[in-house]
């Protein structure tokens, strides 16, 4: 069975408090990759998403920020979400991410342009990273 680390806690008060946010981060996690242990810290920003869900604005964010990408990937081939993730799961290093999609690197440069135009943003820009990251992690809380 896996193995959760639910935080530090310096007294029964605590446990049970570290226990109940590991427990509402367990909802948020469903749908990512299982493991073997989980730690409950990671998760902070998907638990922060996952209580906004109900939340109309967290839905419209998503669809500003990348929803002409997602209708893309409805319509058309190659899918670019998944260029996207691996982009900035690379923090931007274009070498590392053609290698980890097994992509040539002129390849993964006219998806890249692609996507910017798409979504008619700089993927350069760090405060454009960040939204997007954050848009395309909130996509999985939002219906």
């Amino acid at each position: 069975p896996p193995v959760v680390i639910a935080g530090l806690a310096v007294g029964w008060d605590a446990a049970g408090a570290e226990l109940r946010h590991a427990a509402e981060a367990a909802n948020a996690a469903r749908g990512l990759t299982d493991r073997d242990w989980y730690d409950v810290r990671s998760l902070d920003v998907d638990l922060l998403l996952w209580r906004l869900r109900e939340h109309g604005d967290l839905a419209a964010f998503v669809d500003r920020v990348i929803g002409p990408l997602l209708t893309h990937d409805r319509t058309a081939r190659p899918p670019l979400v998944p260029t996207l993730e691996t982009y900035l799961r690379h923090a931007g290093r274009k070498a590392e991410t053609a290698r980890a999609l097994h992509l040539n690197r002129q390849t993964l440069y006219d998806r890249l342009a692609r996507i910017s135009r798409l979504l008619g943003s700089d993927l350069e820009d760090p405060q454009t990273v960040l939204a997007l990251g954050v848009a395309l992690q909130a996509r999985r809380h939002v219906r």
